[in-house]
């Protein structure tokens, strides 16, 4: 029997599905979790009653809408190859006015078509059923799926078993299983073709699988029982069929009058499922050497024992092992194939053969191209990878934004790219994301020129015609970005530019659906109205999202000047403008207390200096919920109870208990300060449970008994390499940090991008990198160690002073360290306490600011860390001087970081030289460049041997990757007596920690 919390579950999960999915409407989602009591308690009345027919009504089912697919420009091609024309445009949009006034014509070919694709607009209560039926149904049939189908499966419990009902969003992230899917196939040829096989590669992809998919199927008892195997209950069945009579329903709303919701997650279940016996024909009637479907698109890799010769022999020799399922469309044309079990029999599976495609690959020629595709995959990926960057200079953003728009000159990443769409939307993806880390990592005063040079470039050669259609998708995220840093001069300009494009399209186009029949198109009028509405929608809730809570001095006159008096050319298609600052900014404070707005609502708990402050609004706008105890379950209420004290709120506000972007691991260890002892282990677990759905074993992060942090890491190595870094912070971003001021390095972030992207792409592998004291501000920090993370990089670094009540500020080391103990990659914050400032250090931050160092936690001799096989501990720079802290370590550790900003190198050398014979361990030191002196130290023999490296000087930002061979070092200490050779002996009074002891 469906309960209320049932309902709560699948809210929650529907709300994160649609929130990243293209076309959601912010303020729907908002105006129904105002009300979500009542809303999920009416439809719980609903599934309990005997009536069915609501589930097939309009209120229930919602809408449609329109989204852009293609500009048909081949009249143009034609006209060019009949008349000849040699003119180049520098302007798209000059290019697109001469282009239309020769089309134009009588006797001229005719107009651009431009094609839509129907977008389903579901009611969230239609979202929240369908939600359920994954939940309670869906999974049941995604279980029978094989390991072959990568796309759009269920997350589901550690075990694999059931379905993760408390996880956020409902199925696995998309990026592993798409890489598994295309990394797989591709060393599957690579290791066939190594041993000398002939082999034969098909790609193939269903032409417009949603839209000619009929879901009758999932009601066909043969199919359910016979083909999936498996049995309802009474009330799963009657959910499983209110929901297909749903999806029938809105199909006869459309245009289409068929197809699933494309838009309605769940509909990627039932597409996934209606190729399950596509699935079990090729597994076990071909015997692959790979097989992988991503949802509708086909990769098959098979040794060509029968020589194939030609595509139509290869699809024949398919058909005869596909039992009937498998044929020609039509035998005389031979030029689409048709899957067509019985339970399909109302629906058109084809594949087109201008998609397929055949590769027959032998030889060194085959192992090239497979090397070729494999190397721009790599390309692509390290693309993703690299830190953010922009252009030197800000005239070369146009340039840059060009290269990524134009269709020609970009190498496929895949084996089934057609074209060159894809790449040309990852490139302008890469770039676009760049600018959003700037976004969020700096103010907007200290990036302008670049910003607004990629607006005009936006408005120039992606805001026109047909380039647009492509890329409309990413209108949104532009939307935000101008409006975040107030840039509402560029923001009117890209509105203007929207409206003249809209113009354009009723005036030289014909206009389309995809898969849609000519006699059922609605009038061209019609699919105006209906686009625009969507797209100004989007543009409008966009800027509300992103609305700064309190504009700057600029930002009110450029508002003035530019959008108060903001009137859309076409009033219909713009409803609910809000035309004063105000009205935007409540909206944004609404929004935001929803999870919904452009900075996620988790940035209003964590610490200051960790997030800019000019997207979160005032704590006072946020909105509680009153009725959680009713709709969700104690497990979420509980560890959503021990997170709201962590973050000092002192009620349940929406966007803790149905975020859409919640607090991630890295975030929840530095909100927890006692995550490690079994008080704070329990916490952290109920809290993960709660916002991440899955729980925290017992290989967490956690003190022994010797008091030593251990953290789970990959397996025990002999050697590690570690990245120390030569990086200047210049004195004035020293006095910004302590008197709160805006850094006037304007060329620090970049400096830092250039230099982690060095790291990331070295191909000797580092384990560690480090930073000098005060190296990094605490909000950038993040960001960092996670693209580190991804090459198992971990971090290590000094944070700008974090300021505290009372005049005081901390100096903190934090290391970033990756971790596996949860059964995935993770990262756990680890931060520490310089306990007392140096002379020089508390003068000048009496002198500026009036300031006091005071350590948030105190400790009397330092820490030490166990991290996977490596065991280390951390000083402070002046922290070295104090021979006790050095005592303390003897024989406990294998390596001391000390993170600096000292200008006395001559003493410090010293007490390099001495701490590394003496505690006889890897010794390792990173100061700041303007003084050098950052090395690695060793307690060798050989006095040659002991600088494993040493860097000093230079007028650019680099690091050095040096190695420590660890087990040598605890094979040496663990003799009775020490051997000759590789280190000197240890000092007198050594003695090994036990857990140190090694028997090589």
């Amino acid at each position: 029997m469906t309960t209320l919390q049932d309902l709560g579950l699948a809210y929650r999960k529907a709300k994160v599905d649609l929130y990243y999915s293209s076309h959601a409407s912010l303020d729907t989602i908002a105006d129904y979790e105002e009300n979500l009591h009542a809303n999920l308690s009416a439809m719980l009345a609903k599934l309990q009653g005997d009536d069915e027919s609501w589930v097939t009504q309009a209120e229930f089912i919602g809408g449609w809408t329109l989204a852009t697919k293609s500009v048909d420009m081949s009249c143009w091609a034609q006209y060019r190859e009949v008349h000849g024309s040699g003119l180049i445009f520098s302007s798209p949009a000059e290019e697109w006015v001469y282009v239309c006034g020769l089309l134009g014509e009588d006797d001229k070919p005719q107009q651009p078509n431009a094609e839509f694709r129907v977008m389903a607009q579901c009611s969230l209560n239609f979202h929240v059923l369908s939600t359920l039926w994954m939940l309670e149904v869906g999974h049941l049939f995604d279980g029978k799926l094989t390991a072959c189908a990568y796309g759009n499966r269920l997350r589901r419990t550690h075990s694999g078993k059931g379905i993760n009902r408390l996880s956020l969003g409902s199925f696995q992230p998309y990026l592993k299983p798409f890489r598994d899917w295309r990394d797989k196939g591709i060393e599957a040829m690579r290791t066939a073709l190594t041993v000398d096989k002939k082999i034969v590669a098909l790609t193939a992809d269903v032409s417009s699988f949603y839209h000619e998919l009929n879901p009758d199927f999932m009601l066909d008892s043969g199919f359910v029982f016979d083909v999936m195997k498996l049995e309802l209950t009474v009330s799963q069945a009657k959910l499983h069929r209110l929901f297909i009579q749903a999806l029938k329903a809105w199909a006869q709303t459309t245009p289409l009058k068929k197809g699933l919701p494309v838009g309605l997650p769940a509909s990627a279940v039932v597409a996934n499922v209606a190729l399950a016996e596509l699935d079990r024909i090729v597994e076990e009637q071909i015997a692959p050497l790979y097989y992988g479907r991503y949802v509708d698109d086909i990769l098959l890799v098979m040794e060509n024992g029968a020589s194939f010769r030609s595509t139509t022999e290869l699809w024949e020799w398919l058909f005869a092992r596909s039992k009937g399922k498998l044929a020609w469309v039509t035998d005389s044309e031979r030029k689409q194939i048709c899957f067509q079990p019985v339970y399909l029999s109302n629906s058109k599976i084809h594949f087109a053969n201008a998609k397929n495609k055949v590769f027959m690959l032998a030889g060194e020629p085959g192992k090239t191209l497979v090397d070729a595709i494999a190397h721009q995959i790599h390309e692509r990926a390290s693309e993703w990878r690299a830190m953010p960057r922009l252009p030197r200079a800000a005239s070369h953003v146009g340039t840059d934004l060009l290269a990524a728009t134009q269709s020609d000159g970009e190498a496929a990443d895949n084996l089934r790219k057609a074209d060159a769409l894809t790449m040309r939307r990852a490139g302008f993806a890469i770039k676009l994301r760049d600018f959003e880390a700037y976004e969020r990592d700096l103010m907007p005063d200290a990036w302008r020129a670049h910003r607004q040079a990629f607006f005009r470039a936006f408005v120039q050669h992606v805001l026109v015609l047909p380039q647009f259609f492509d890329f409309a998708v990413y209108l949104p995220r532009v939307i935000r970005l101008a409006t975040a840093c107030e840039d509402f001069e560029a923001l009117r300009k890209i509105l203007r530019a929207l409206e003249q494009l809209c113009i354009q399209l009723k005036s030289h186009c014909t206009l389309s659906v995809k898969a849609c029949p000519a006699d059922t198109v609605p009038a061209a009028s019609e699919l105006m109205k209906i686009w625009q509405k969507q797209i100004y929608t989007t543009v409008r809730e966009s800027i509300s999202a992103a609305f700064p809570p309190r504009l700057s001095k600029q930002g009110k006159a450029a508002w003035e000047a530019h959008m108060a008096d903001y009137v859309p050319a076409d009033l219909d298609a713009l409803l609910d403008w809000y035309l004063s600052s105000l009205g935007f900014q409540a909206q944004q404070a609404r929004l935001f207390s929803f999870d919904l707005a452009h900075m996620p609502f988790r940035f209003l708990g964590l610490p200051k200096e960790m997030v800019a402050q000019r997207g979160i609004p005032a704590r006072k706008t946020v909105i509680n919920c009153a009725t959680a105890l009713e709709l969700l379950p104690e497990a979420v209420l509980n560890g959503c109870v021990q997170l709201a004290e962590w973050v000092r709120l002192k009620a349940l506000p929406h966007g803790l208990l149905f975020a859409t972007r919640p607090f991630n691991l890295p975030e929840l260890f530095i909100l927890n300060k006692t995550a490690y002892d079994m008080v704070g282990r329990k916490a952290m677990q109920s809290v993960v449970l709660a916002v991440r759905g899955f729980k925290l074993g017992d290989a967490a992060p956690s003190f022994d008994k010797h008091g030593v942090l251990q953290i789970p890491d990959a397996q025990p190595q002999r050697r590690y390499g570690i990245a120390v870094s030569s990086w200047k912070t210049e004195m004035a971003s020293w006095t910004a940090s302590v008197m709160r001021m805006p850094d006037p390095d304007l060329e620090r972030y970049a400096r830092l991008c250039r230099l982690l992207d060095g790291v990331i792409a070295q191909p000797q592998h580092s384990r560690y990198l480090v930073l000098p004291e005060l190296a990094l501000p605490a909000h950038w920090f993040i960001r960092i160690a996670r693209k580190l993370q991804g090459r198992g990089i971990s971090l290590i670094t000094g944070i700008e002073y974090l300021h505290a009540s009372k005049a005081r500020v901390r100096n903190q080391v934090w290391a970033a360290l990756s971790h596996d103990g949860l059964g995935f990659p993770s990262l756990m914050i680890y931060r520490q306490d310089k306990q007392r400032p140096a002379l020089h250090e508390e003068q000048e931050l009496q002198r500026l600011a009036g300031l006091e160092l005071k350590p948030d936690k105190a400790w009397k001799t330092p820490p030490i860390l166990q991290h996977g096989d490596l065991r280390f501990a951390l000083l402070i720079c002046s922290e070295l001087t104090n021979i006790g802290h050095r005592a303390a370590l003897r024989g406990r550790v294998d390596a001391l970081f000390v993170p600096e900003w000292n200008q006395d190198t001559e003493t410090f050398n010293a007490l390099v030289e001495s701490a590394a014979l003496d505690m006889h361990a890897f010794i390792v030191q990173c100061n700041d460049r303007q003084y050098g002196d950052s090395r690695i130290r060793a307690p060798f023999k050989e006095s040659w041997q002991r600088d494993l490296l040493r860097v000093k000087g230079g007028i650019t930002d680099y690091c050095v990757i040096g190695e420590i061979d660890v087990k040598a070092l605890r094979a040496f200490q663990s003799s009775h007596r020490s051997p000759t050779r590789p280190f000197k002996p240890v000092p007198d009074g050594f003695e090994i920690d036990f857990d140190r002891r090694s028997l090589e």
